[in-house]
């Protein structure tokens, strides 16, 4: 078990869930009296002077972030339906936290579900959270503030996916005693300025030496050349790369590629151009590149000194090469140079991730509103514990993984 996994794991087992504490009996008190406000906007827009300037001394990541979610909505979520809900809590008429919440009908309108903005094309979850106020917001408190914002907006259910069991060593403000392990988790390591002594201490010999093997190899096939794009025109061009190869080798194995729908791909290109622009390391594209043409590409970006490693593709006629790997190293070593604190490859359990980083626990939280809600939460976590079975049993996830190729 990891460091970061046992200190969550030691976090859940001595708190006291029961207990209403002095925090929450003065939170509870500010609600009432005022001091504590929750409010909501229905456009990014309406808060964005709040939204910077919580991201100034906040916990967040890169996927709650106002230039993130702004894009997202325009280009993906309100032309898909989706009405936002920009969730506010402000002390003494402070900004002291940001839940950013999308709603959708579901069951043809019979519920509204609020998510998180941009989930389906984000990570974790976080929220931002004001770091001198965080100690402050207490879990009974916050879900007691949703269900009345939800009442008074028509929501039947916050079903609120992949959010950080902890910041800052402490339980996240979401989770309750009723949330319930993620279908995924994250995988993540810290970083220093030195890259090869990172290299050497997460990788062993041996891994190294297979590693600089095909990279002679592959080099033979090729002059082999690692990029970060610079430009529009380079940017543009490795996305298009990107995106037509995870097409490819997530096709053959019964997958649908999320970036593959024009407003996904819109999206990914207004970060990477818009980031250029600015002269930002919030969002950057790398390629390995043989004779000039893209072999295989990582899609990243950092925020709050963490570093995602987004999304990633390689080009099937040379995976015995382990292209992937070869620059995965290169994005590593930016990543240090950069000054990131934390390498975080998001989700998922891939050998590549697992080979490099520890787990983080990540938690799904429901926050029923109405009847309607309560039976949709029932529902919705009993699904998840059956995929999370399925996922668990190599031989029910084996016959997933067949079913979805023949599918292919």
């Amino acid at each position: 078990m990891s460091n970061a996994l046992a200190r969550s794991a030691d976090l859940f087992q001595s708190h006291d869930w029961e207990e209403m504490d002095l925090e929450a009996m003065r939170l509870d008190a500010m609600l009432e009296s005022g001091e504590f406000v929750i409010r909501a906007a229905s456009d990014p827009a309406e808060v964005e002077a709040e939204w910077r300037a919580l991201e100034i001394n906040a916990f967040g990541t890169l996927f709650t972030t106002y230039d993130w979610l702004s894009s997202w909505y325009r280009l993906v979520g309100r032309p898909r339906g989706i009405r936002a809900l920009i969730v506010v809590g402000e002390i003494r008429g402070e900004p002291a936290f940001l839940l950013p919440l999308g709603l959708t009908g579901k069951a043809k309108g019979t519920f509204t579900i609020g998510r998180f903005l941009g989930d389906f094309h984000g990570n974790q979850n976080s929220g931002l959270w004001r770091k001198d106020i965080l100690a402050g917001i207490h879990t009974h408190s916050l879900h007691k503030a949703l269900v009345e914002l939800g009442r008074a907006h028509g929501v039947d259910l916050f079903d609120l996916k992949y959010v950080p069991s902890t910041i800052d060593e402490r339980i996240h403000p979401l989770i309750d005693q009723h949330a319930i392990e993620s279908l995924n988790s994250i995988h993540a390591f810290p970083l220093s300025p030195d890259f090869e002594t990172i290299y050497r201490a997460r990788r062993s010999a041996s891994a190294r030496k297979k590693l600089r093997a095909k990279e002679r190899k592959l080099s033979e096939t090729g002059a082999l050349r690692y990029e970060r794009a610079v430009d529009a025109a380079t940017a543009s061009h490795f996305l298009h790369a990107l995106v037509a190869q995870r097409s490819a080798r997530q096709a053959s194995h019964g997958i649908p590629n999320v970036f593959h729908h024009a407003d996904a791909h819109a999206f990914l290109e207004d970060q990477l151009q818009r980031a250029l622009a600015d002269g930002s390391d919030r969002f950057m594209i790398h390629a390995l590149l043989i004779d000039g043409t893209v072999r295989a590409t990582y899609l990243s970006g950092m925020r709050f000194g963490r570093f995602h490693a987004y999304t990633n593709s390689i080009c099937e006629s040379i995976a015995n090469h382990s292209p992937g790997d070869l620059l995965l190293n290169a994005v590593i070593a930016d990543a240090c140079a950069l000054g990131a604190t934390t390498f975080d490859f998001g989700l998922g359990a891939e050998r590549y991730k697992t080979a490099w980083a520890d787990k983080e626990l990540l938690m799904d939280v429901e926050v029923p509103v109405s009847t309607k809600g309560r039976i949709a939460s029932s529902a919705i976590q009993a699904l998840r514990r059956i995929k999370r079975r399925i996922r668990s049993s190599p031989r029910l996830w084996g016959l997933v993984r067949k079913v979805r190729k023949l599918k292919a």
